[in-house]
C-alpha cells in the first residue's frame, strides 16, 4: 500500500509540473458545426485529476474506482466515490481543485459567451465527487444547485445558431452575446447566494466551517471567470 501511494505521488508531481508549463501558453477552442474542436485534448491535465481523485479517496475506498464515466446529455463526471463519514482535507483540496483547475480550463480554452456552459460542467464534476460522502453532502447539494442555476441561465439566453465548443470530450453551448451582460449579472448574483448558502450550511461544527468554508471561496473565485 505505500509502495501505490508513493508510485502515485511521485506520478502526481511528475504530472503537476508538466501541467504547469503547459497552462501558461493559453489556447483557445476553435467551434465548429458538430461539436469540433481544433484544440488538442489536454490528456495531462485529466490524468492528473484521475491521479488526485484516487489519491484522495484511496484511505475511504473498498477498491479503486473503474474510471469517469460520462453522462452523454450532461457530461458531468461521477467517479462513483465510496462513502466516507469523515472530513478530509485531502477530498476538500481535492474539490477545490478541480473547480480552479476547471474554471482554468474554461477561461483558456474557449470564449466568454461558452463559459456559463462550462462553468456549469465544472461544478456538477466537483459536486459528484463529494455527494456520497455524508459530511460533504450539503457542500454537494449548493455546487449542484448552482451547476443547474447555470443550466438555466445557458438555456435562457441561449444562441442557439452558434456551434457548440470542444474542449476534450466536453462540449459547450454558447450564450448570445446580445444577453452577456445580463447572463453575467444572474450568475454572479447565483455563485453569491451559494456561496453565502455554503457558509451556512457547515452550522456550529468548527471543523465543518473550515472545510466548508474553503470550498465557498473556490466557488466564490469562479465570479472572476465570467468578468473576463
Amino acid at each position: 500500500m505505500f509502495g501505490n501511494r508513493f508510485c502515485a505521488g511521485v506520478a502526481v508531481a511528475v504530472l503537476a509540473g508538466q501541467v504547469v508549463t503547459a497552462a501558461s501558453v493559453p489556447a483557445y477552442a476553435v467551434a465548429v458545426p458538430g461539436g469540433q474542436s481544433l484544440a488538442p485534448a489536454d490528456p495531462l491535465g485529466s490524468a492528473l485529476e484521475e491521479l488526485l481523485l484516487a489519491q484522495y479517496s484511496s484511505s475511504s475506498m473498498s477498491s479503486e474506482p473503474s474510471g469517469p464515466s460520462y453522462d452523454v446529455d450532461r457530461q458531468e463526471r461521477d467517479p462513483k466515490l465510496s462513502a466516507s463519514y469523515g472530513l478530509d482535507e485531502r477530498v476538500t483540496r481535492g474539490v477545490i481543485w478541480i473547480i480552479q483547475n476547471g474554471s482554468n480550463e474554461c477561461r483558456n480554452s474557449i470564449r466568454p459567451e461558452y463559459r456559463f456552459d462550462c462553468l456549469r460542467n465544472v461544478l456538477g464534476r466537483a459536486a459528484s465527487t463529494i455527494e456520497n460522502r455524508p459530511n460533504y453532502r450539503d457542500a454537494a447539494r449548493e455546487l449542484r444547485s448552482l451547476s443547474r442555476k447555470l443550466d438555466g441561465i445557458v438555456s435562457k439566453y441561449q444562441d442557439r445558431s452558434a456551434p457548440r465548443a470542444a474542449v476534450g470530450q466536453r462540449t459547450y453551448r454558447a450564450v448570445s452575446t446580445a444577453n452577456l451582460e445580463q447572463a453575467r449579472r444572474e450568475a454572479s448574483e447565483a455563485i453569491d447566494e451559494s456561496v453565502t448558502k455554503l457558509l451556512r450550511s457547515a452550522g456550529n461544527s468548527e471543523k465543518r466551517k473550515t472545510h466548508y468554508s474553503q470550498i465557498a471561496t473556490a466557488v466564490g473565485s469562479t465570479k472572476r471567470l465570467l468578468r473576463s
